[in-house]
Protein backbone atom coordinates (compact mmCIF):
# COMPACT_ATOMS: atom_id res chain seq x y z
CA UNK A 1 0.00 0.00 0.00
CA UNK A 2 2.73 2.47 0.91
CA UNK A 3 5.26 0.91 -1.81
CA UNK A 4 4.77 3.96 -4.07
CA UNK A 5 5.75 6.53 -1.44
CA UNK A 6 9.14 7.70 -0.22
CA UNK A 7 9.56 7.85 3.23
CA UNK A 8 11.99 9.97 4.69
CA UNK A 9 13.05 9.45 8.76
CA UNK A 10 12.13 11.98 10.71
CA UNK A 11 12.94 10.49 13.82
CA UNK A 12 11.49 9.68 16.92
CA UNK A 13 8.58 11.59 19.06
CA UNK A 14 10.22 14.18 20.80
CA UNK A 15 10.17 14.42 24.47
CA UNK A 16 7.35 17.33 25.21
CA UNK A 17 6.51 18.89 28.24
CA UNK A 18 2.91 18.57 30.04
CA UNK A 19 2.43 22.61 30.05
CA UNK A 20 3.20 22.75 26.28
CA UNK A 21 0.96 19.65 25.23
CA UNK A 22 -2.11 21.03 27.00
CA UNK A 23 -1.68 24.41 24.88
CA UNK A 24 -1.41 22.41 21.31
CA UNK A 25 -4.36 20.24 22.16
CA UNK A 26 -6.51 23.01 23.75
CA UNK A 27 -5.28 24.47 20.00
CA UNK A 28 -6.60 21.30 18.24
CA UNK A 29 -9.52 21.18 20.45
CA UNK A 30 -11.02 24.74 19.04
CA UNK A 31 -10.38 24.46 15.54
CA UNK A 32 -12.36 20.78 15.81
CA UNK A 33 -15.17 22.89 17.11
CA UNK A 34 -14.83 24.85 14.40
CA UNK A 35 -15.15 21.95 11.54
CA UNK A 36 -19.26 21.78 12.47
CA UNK A 37 -20.30 21.13 9.28
CA UNK A 38 -18.02 17.89 9.01
CA UNK A 39 -19.20 16.63 12.58
CA UNK A 40 -19.10 12.67 12.64
CA UNK A 41 -19.65 10.18 15.28
CA UNK A 42 -16.41 9.68 15.39
CA UNK A 43 -15.70 13.34 16.28
CA UNK A 44 -16.79 12.65 19.76
CA UNK A 45 -14.15 10.37 20.48
CA UNK A 46 -11.61 12.96 18.81
CA UNK A 47 -12.90 15.29 21.64
CA UNK A 48 -12.56 13.27 24.63
CA UNK A 49 -9.18 12.42 23.69
CA UNK A 50 -8.21 15.94 23.58
CA UNK A 51 -10.64 16.18 26.70
CA UNK A 52 -8.20 13.89 28.51
CA UNK A 53 -5.08 15.18 27.38
CA UNK A 54 -6.03 18.37 28.40
CA UNK A 55 -6.86 16.97 32.07
CA UNK A 56 -3.66 14.88 32.85
CA UNK A 57 -1.77 13.88 29.25
CA UNK A 58 0.96 12.26 31.54
CA UNK A 59 -1.69 10.00 33.43
CA UNK A 60 -3.10 9.39 29.70
CA UNK A 61 0.42 8.04 28.12
CA UNK A 62 0.43 5.72 31.43
CA UNK A 63 -3.44 4.55 30.72
CA UNK A 64 -3.03 4.29 26.69
CA UNK A 65 -1.01 1.34 25.94
CA UNK A 66 0.67 0.36 22.94
CA UNK A 67 -1.94 -2.21 21.85
CA UNK A 68 -4.83 1.07 22.47
CA UNK A 69 -2.19 3.47 20.08
CA UNK A 70 -4.04 3.94 16.66
CA UNK A 71 -0.93 5.78 15.38
CA UNK A 72 1.27 2.76 13.53
CA UNK A 73 4.60 4.07 13.06
CA UNK A 74 4.17 3.70 9.19
CA UNK A 75 0.81 5.79 9.76
CA UNK A 76 2.77 8.20 11.85
CA UNK A 77 5.36 9.09 8.64
CA UNK A 78 2.25 9.53 6.60
CA UNK A 79 0.17 11.94 8.48
CA UNK A 80 3.47 13.49 8.81
CA UNK A 81 3.23 14.48 5.66
CA UNK A 82 -0.09 16.71 5.73
CA UNK A 83 1.01 19.89 4.88
CA UNK A 84 -0.96 21.41 7.89
CA UNK A 85 0.35 19.25 10.79
CA UNK A 86 4.07 20.07 10.36
CA UNK A 87 4.06 21.99 13.47
CA UNK A 88 2.35 19.90 15.57
CA UNK A 89 4.24 17.87 18.01
CA UNK A 90 4.42 14.46 17.42
CA UNK A 91 3.38 13.21 20.82
CA UNK A 92 -0.34 14.55 20.01
CA UNK A 93 -0.20 13.60 16.55
CA UNK A 94 0.59 9.98 17.76
CA UNK A 95 -2.03 9.73 20.49
CA UNK A 96 -4.70 10.79 17.95
CA UNK A 97 -7.02 8.60 15.89
CA UNK A 98 -7.67 8.15 12.48
CA UNK A 99 -10.64 10.45 12.20
CA UNK A 100 -9.54 13.17 14.11
CA UNK A 101 -6.15 13.64 12.02
CA UNK A 102 -7.58 14.19 9.08
CA UNK A 103 -10.26 16.47 10.73
CA UNK A 104 -7.46 18.33 12.19
CA UNK A 105 -5.63 18.71 8.89
CA UNK A 106 -8.87 20.39 7.33
CA UNK A 107 -9.71 22.21 10.20
CA UNK A 108 -5.78 23.56 10.19
CA UNK A 109 -6.23 24.18 6.28
CA UNK A 110 -9.35 26.36 6.87
CA UNK A 111 -7.65 28.21 9.48
CA UNK A 112 -4.87 28.76 7.49
CA UNK A 113 -7.57 30.12 4.37
CA UNK A 114 -9.09 32.25 7.19
CA UNK A 115 -5.73 34.43 7.80
CA UNK A 116 -4.90 34.39 4.46
CA UNK A 117 -7.54 36.40 3.94
CA UNK A 118 -7.53 39.03 6.70
CA UNK A 119 -3.90 39.10 5.65
CA UNK A 120 -4.68 40.36 2.00
CA UNK A 121 -7.15 42.95 3.98
CA UNK A 122 -4.56 44.18 6.53
CA UNK A 123 -2.31 44.72 2.72
CA UNK A 124 -4.71 46.63 0.80
CA UNK A 125 -5.80 48.65 3.59
CA UNK A 126 -1.85 49.29 4.15
CA UNK A 127 -1.21 49.82 0.35
CA UNK A 128 -4.04 52.59 0.43
CA UNK A 129 -2.44 54.44 3.34
CA UNK A 130 1.05 54.62 1.72
CA UNK A 131 -0.73 55.94 -1.66
CA UNK A 132 -2.53 58.44 0.44
CA UNK A 133 0.63 59.58 2.71
CA UNK A 134 2.54 59.44 -0.58
CA UNK A 135 0.97 60.52 -3.91
CA UNK A 136 2.71 59.66 -7.42
CA UNK A 137 4.74 62.29 -8.76
CA UNK A 138 3.13 62.81 -12.55
CA UNK A 139 5.47 64.54 -14.35
CA UNK A 140 4.52 66.64 -17.30
CA UNK A 141 4.58 65.15 -20.64
CA UNK A 142 2.97 64.81 -24.33
CA UNK A 143 0.16 62.48 -25.02
CA UNK A 144 -1.67 61.94 -28.36
CA UNK A 145 -4.37 59.37 -27.45
CA UNK A 146 -2.66 57.03 -29.85
CA UNK A 147 0.95 55.88 -30.16
CA UNK A 148 2.05 59.14 -27.04
CA UNK A 149 1.16 57.84 -24.18
CA UNK A 150 1.64 59.90 -21.17
CA UNK A 151 2.67 57.47 -17.92
CA UNK A 152 0.22 58.99 -16.25
CA UNK A 153 -2.65 56.82 -18.51
CA UNK A 154 -0.75 53.41 -16.36
CA UNK A 155 -1.41 54.55 -12.87
CA UNK A 156 -3.71 52.34 -10.62
CA UNK A 157 -7.70 53.51 -10.95
CA UNK A 158 -9.10 56.47 -8.87
CA UNK A 159 -10.79 54.85 -5.72
CA UNK A 160 -12.62 58.07 -4.99
CA UNK A 161 -16.46 57.69 -4.92
CA UNK A 162 -17.27 58.02 -8.72
CA UNK A 163 -19.68 60.83 -8.06
CA UNK A 164 -16.87 62.73 -6.54
CA UNK A 165 -14.54 62.31 -10.31
CA UNK A 166 -17.48 63.04 -12.49
CA UNK A 167 -17.74 66.42 -10.26
CA UNK A 168 -13.97 67.08 -10.80
CA UNK A 169 -14.45 66.82 -14.32
CA UNK A 170 -16.51 68.59 -14.30
CA UNK A 171 -14.43 71.34 -13.19
CA UNK A 172 -11.47 70.43 -14.87
CA UNK A 173 -12.88 70.38 -18.79
CA UNK A 174 -16.00 72.72 -18.38
CA UNK A 175 -18.99 71.34 -19.94
CA UNK A 176 -18.13 70.83 -23.18
CA UNK A 177 -16.34 67.34 -22.94
CA UNK A 178 -13.40 66.71 -25.02
CA UNK A 179 -11.96 66.19 -28.17
CA UNK A 180 -14.09 63.41 -30.38
CA UNK A 181 -12.34 61.13 -32.45
CA UNK A 182 -13.40 57.65 -33.87
CA UNK A 183 -10.41 55.00 -33.81
CA UNK A 184 -10.55 53.62 -30.78
CA UNK A 185 -10.11 49.81 -30.66
CA UNK A 186 -13.66 47.91 -30.16
CA UNK A 187 -12.81 44.86 -31.61
CA UNK A 188 -10.65 43.85 -28.97
CA UNK A 189 -13.79 44.13 -26.54
CA UNK A 190 -16.80 42.04 -29.31
CA UNK A 191 -17.90 46.14 -30.14
CA UNK A 192 -15.98 46.96 -33.16
CA UNK A 193 -18.08 48.39 -36.10
CA UNK A 194 -20.74 49.08 -33.71
CA UNK A 195 -21.17 52.80 -33.60
CA UNK A 196 -22.27 55.61 -35.86
CA UNK A 197 -20.13 58.46 -36.55
CA UNK A 198 -22.59 60.53 -34.53
CA UNK A 199 -22.51 58.25 -31.90
CA UNK A 200 -18.48 59.04 -31.57
CA UNK A 201 -19.38 62.56 -31.42
CA UNK A 202 -21.78 62.70 -28.90
CA UNK A 203 -20.92 60.84 -26.15
CA UNK A 204 -17.27 62.56 -25.85
CA UNK A 205 -19.68 65.45 -24.72
CA UNK A 206 -21.04 64.78 -21.18
CA UNK A 207 -23.38 67.45 -22.18
CA UNK A 208 -25.04 66.72 -25.00
CA UNK A 209 -28.73 66.07 -24.85
CA UNK A 210 -28.20 64.62 -28.39
CA UNK A 211 -27.01 61.02 -27.53
CA UNK A 212 -29.02 58.62 -28.30
CA UNK A 213 -28.91 54.60 -27.98
CA UNK A 214 -29.99 53.99 -31.61
CA UNK A 215 -26.41 55.60 -32.77
CA UNK A 216 -25.03 52.97 -31.04
CA UNK A 217 -26.90 50.22 -32.64
CA UNK A 218 -25.08 48.09 -35.22
CA UNK A 219 -28.26 48.14 -37.86
CA UNK A 220 -27.59 51.62 -38.02
CA UNK A 221 -24.02 52.02 -38.95
CA UNK A 222 -23.90 50.99 -42.21
CA UNK A 223 -26.24 53.65 -43.22
CA UNK A 224 -24.28 56.30 -41.24
CA UNK A 225 -22.06 57.43 -43.83
CA UNK A 226 -24.39 59.46 -45.83
CA UNK A 227 -25.99 60.94 -42.88
CA UNK A 228 -22.18 62.48 -41.35
CA UNK A 229 -21.52 63.58 -44.76
CA UNK A 230 -24.91 65.60 -45.04
CA UNK A 231 -23.35 67.20 -40.96
CA UNK A 232 -20.04 68.20 -42.80
CA UNK A 233 -21.52 69.60 -46.07
CA UNK A 234 -24.60 71.46 -43.88
CA UNK A 235 -22.72 74.20 -41.90
CA UNK A 236 -20.53 72.12 -39.54
CA UNK A 237 -20.23 70.69 -36.14
CA UNK A 238 -21.99 73.73 -34.57
CA UNK A 239 -24.60 73.11 -36.67
CA UNK A 240 -27.82 71.12 -36.55
CA UNK A 241 -28.05 67.90 -37.90
CA UNK A 242 -30.50 67.16 -40.64
CA UNK A 243 -30.70 64.13 -42.70
CA UNK A 244 -30.15 61.33 -40.51
CA UNK A 245 -32.58 58.38 -40.22
CA UNK A 246 -31.94 55.80 -37.75
CA UNK A 247 -33.61 52.42 -36.94
CA UNK A 248 -35.57 52.33 -33.98
CA UNK A 249 -34.34 49.27 -31.03
CA UNK A 250 -36.72 46.32 -32.46
CA UNK A 251 -35.76 43.56 -29.91
CA UNK A 252 -34.42 43.05 -26.52
CA UNK A 253 -31.27 41.29 -28.35
CA UNK A 254 -30.76 44.40 -30.12
CA UNK A 255 -31.11 46.61 -26.74
CA UNK A 256 -28.64 44.53 -24.85
CA UNK A 257 -26.23 44.99 -27.79
CA UNK A 258 -26.47 48.48 -27.88
CA UNK A 259 -26.23 49.26 -24.39
CA UNK A 260 -23.11 46.97 -24.03
CA UNK A 261 -21.83 48.99 -26.92
CA UNK A 262 -22.44 51.94 -25.59
CA UNK A 263 -20.52 51.34 -22.28
CA UNK A 264 -17.76 50.31 -23.93
CA UNK A 265 -17.34 53.01 -25.97
CA UNK A 266 -17.44 55.31 -23.09
CA UNK A 267 -15.16 53.53 -21.25
CA UNK A 268 -12.91 54.19 -24.34
CA UNK A 269 -13.81 57.76 -24.72
CA UNK A 270 -14.07 59.19 -21.22
CA UNK A 271 -12.96 56.30 -19.04
CA UNK A 272 -14.02 58.63 -15.73
CA UNK A 273 -17.72 58.47 -16.79
CA UNK A 274 -19.54 55.89 -14.93
CA UNK A 275 -22.96 56.62 -15.78
CA UNK A 276 -23.46 54.56 -18.40
CA UNK A 277 -21.87 51.64 -15.66
CA UNK A 278 -25.10 52.84 -13.60
CA UNK A 279 -27.33 52.22 -16.02
CA UNK A 280 -25.93 49.07 -17.07
CA UNK A 281 -25.73 48.25 -13.30
CA UNK A 282 -29.40 49.16 -13.01
CA UNK A 283 -30.72 46.85 -15.77
CA UNK A 284 -29.13 43.80 -14.25
CA UNK A 285 -30.06 44.25 -11.46
CA UNK A 286 -33.63 44.03 -12.11
CA UNK A 287 -33.05 41.77 -15.09
CA UNK A 288 -34.01 44.62 -17.34
CA UNK A 289 -36.95 45.49 -15.99
CA UNK A 290 -38.47 41.79 -15.63
CA UNK A 291 -41.52 42.54 -13.06
CA UNK A 292 -42.76 46.17 -15.35
CA UNK A 293 -42.28 45.12 -18.75
CA UNK A 294 -41.72 40.77 -18.65
CA UNK A 295 -44.93 40.68 -21.02
CA UNK A 296 -45.10 43.40 -22.51
CA UNK A 297 -44.41 43.33 -26.69
CA UNK A 298 -42.98 46.90 -26.67
CA UNK A 299 -40.46 46.28 -23.91
CA UNK A 300 -37.19 46.85 -26.17
CA UNK A 301 -38.69 50.07 -27.08
CA UNK A 302 -39.55 51.14 -23.71
CA UNK A 303 -36.08 50.84 -22.26
CA UNK A 304 -34.54 52.45 -25.47
CA UNK A 305 -37.05 55.11 -24.23
CA UNK A 306 -36.03 55.23 -20.52
CA UNK A 307 -32.07 54.70 -21.73
CA UNK A 308 -32.36 58.16 -23.90
CA UNK A 309 -34.22 59.60 -20.76
CA UNK A 310 -31.67 58.67 -18.07
CA UNK A 311 -28.63 60.01 -21.16
CA UNK A 312 -30.57 63.19 -21.08
CA UNK A 313 -31.01 63.41 -17.65
CA UNK A 314 -27.46 63.11 -16.75
CA UNK A 315 -26.43 65.50 -19.86
CA UNK A 316 -28.41 68.19 -17.98
CA UNK A 317 -26.88 67.51 -14.43
CA UNK A 318 -23.28 67.36 -15.87
CA UNK A 319 -24.04 70.72 -17.50
CA UNK A 320 -25.15 72.49 -13.83
CA UNK A 321 -22.20 70.74 -11.91
CA UNK A 322 -24.63 67.93 -10.33
CA UNK A 323 -23.98 64.32 -9.92
CA UNK A 324 -25.11 61.52 -12.50
CA UNK A 325 -28.00 59.07 -11.40
CA UNK A 326 -26.94 56.23 -9.82
CA UNK A 327 -28.04 52.65 -9.55
CA UNK A 328 -30.19 52.98 -6.63
CA UNK A 329 -31.18 56.89 -8.13
CA UNK A 330 -32.45 55.02 -11.13
CA UNK A 331 -35.40 52.75 -9.28
CA UNK A 332 -37.08 56.48 -8.16
CA UNK A 333 -36.15 57.90 -11.64
CA UNK A 334 -37.89 54.71 -13.61
CA UNK A 335 -41.20 54.63 -10.99
CA UNK A 336 -41.51 58.03 -11.69
CA UNK A 337 -41.13 58.12 -15.55
CA UNK A 338 -43.04 54.84 -15.73
CA UNK A 339 -45.98 56.49 -13.61
CA UNK A 340 -46.41 60.06 -16.21
CA UNK A 341 -46.34 56.52 -19.13
CA UNK A 342 -49.39 54.31 -18.14
CA UNK A 343 -50.99 54.32 -20.99
CA UNK A 344 -47.32 53.19 -21.81
CA UNK A 345 -47.70 50.02 -20.05
CA UNK A 346 -51.03 49.12 -21.64
CA UNK A 347 -49.61 49.06 -25.13
CA UNK A 348 -51.66 52.50 -26.39
CA UNK A 349 -48.47 54.70 -25.92
CA UNK A 350 -47.46 55.37 -29.87
CA UNK A 351 -45.08 58.80 -29.16
CA UNK A 352 -42.47 59.77 -27.31
CA UNK A 353 -42.63 61.37 -24.04
CA UNK A 354 -41.15 65.28 -23.80
CA UNK A 355 -41.39 66.55 -27.11
CA UNK A 356 -38.55 67.73 -29.39
CA UNK A 357 -39.07 71.71 -30.74
CA UNK A 358 -41.80 71.53 -33.87
CA UNK A 359 -39.15 73.81 -35.92
CA UNK A 360 -35.58 73.59 -36.02
CA UNK A 361 -32.62 76.15 -34.24
CA UNK A 362 -29.91 77.35 -35.39
CA UNK A 363 -26.43 76.03 -33.08
CA UNK A 364 -24.24 78.75 -34.78
CA UNK A 365 -26.75 81.55 -33.86
CA UNK A 366 -26.19 80.47 -30.20
CA UNK A 367 -22.23 80.43 -30.63
CA UNK A 368 -22.57 84.20 -32.44
CA UNK A 369 -20.99 83.17 -35.73
CA UNK A 370 -24.23 82.29 -37.71
CA UNK A 371 -24.18 84.33 -40.92
CA UNK A 372 -27.54 86.21 -40.16
CA UNK A 373 -26.79 86.70 -36.64
CA UNK A 374 -29.15 89.62 -36.76
CA UNK A 375 -31.71 87.84 -38.08
CA UNK A 376 -34.75 86.07 -36.24
CA UNK A 377 -34.15 82.84 -38.55
CA UNK A 378 -31.53 81.67 -41.33
CA UNK A 379 -31.46 78.58 -43.70
CA UNK A 380 -29.49 75.80 -44.53
CA UNK A 381 -28.00 75.01 -47.72
CA UNK A 382 -30.49 72.04 -47.74
CA UNK A 383 -33.26 75.00 -47.19
CA UNK A 384 -34.08 73.78 -43.64
CA UNK A 385 -35.03 77.09 -41.67
CA UNK A 386 -33.74 77.35 -38.31
CA UNK A 387 -35.14 79.20 -35.85
CA UNK A 388 -32.95 82.14 -34.20
CA UNK A 389 -33.68 81.02 -30.11
CA UNK A 390 -32.29 79.97 -26.91
CA UNK A 391 -31.28 76.21 -27.39
CA UNK A 392 -30.10 75.38 -23.86
CA UNK A 393 -32.05 72.49 -22.39
CA UNK A 394 -34.07 73.15 -19.21
CA UNK A 395 -35.16 69.58 -19.05
CA UNK A 396 -34.49 66.76 -20.48
CA UNK A 397 -36.13 66.72 -24.10
CA UNK A 398 -37.08 70.21 -23.09
CA UNK A 399 -34.98 73.43 -24.72
CA UNK A 400 -35.81 76.56 -23.62
CA UNK A 401 -36.88 78.09 -27.30
CA UNK A 402 -36.90 81.73 -25.80
CA UNK A 403 -35.51 84.52 -27.68
CA UNK A 404 -31.85 84.87 -26.50
CA UNK A 405 -28.83 82.69 -27.27
CA UNK A 406 -27.56 80.30 -25.40
CA UNK A 407 -24.54 82.24 -23.66
CA UNK A 408 -27.76 84.86 -22.61
CA UNK A 409 -29.60 82.58 -20.82
CA UNK A 410 -30.71 82.89 -16.84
Amino acid sequence: MYASIKLHSLGGPSKLRSSALNSEAASALKLLNREKSRQTASTGSSNELLLHLLSDPDEEDADMGEDNNNCTEADFKIWRLLPHLQHLPDALLQKLPLSAIFQLNSALAKEDKTKSKLSVNSRLASNAKRLADSPSDVREGKDNRKDILHSARFLGGASCPNIALWLEARRVLGDKGVLPIGNYDLDSVGCGGCVTPRGWQEIHNPSSQELKLKLFYLPNVAGSGLSAKKVNLDTGDEALSIGESLKEIADMDGYRSALNTVREAMASALPWNRSISALVGFMMNTNYLQSDLGGNQRRAQILTEFTDHVFGRNALNYENGHPFLTTDDLAQVWSNWKGKRSALFLGKYNEKPGGRPKFSICKRWNSGVCPDQSKKECKTTWGTTLKHVCNKYVAPNKMCEKEHTRADHK
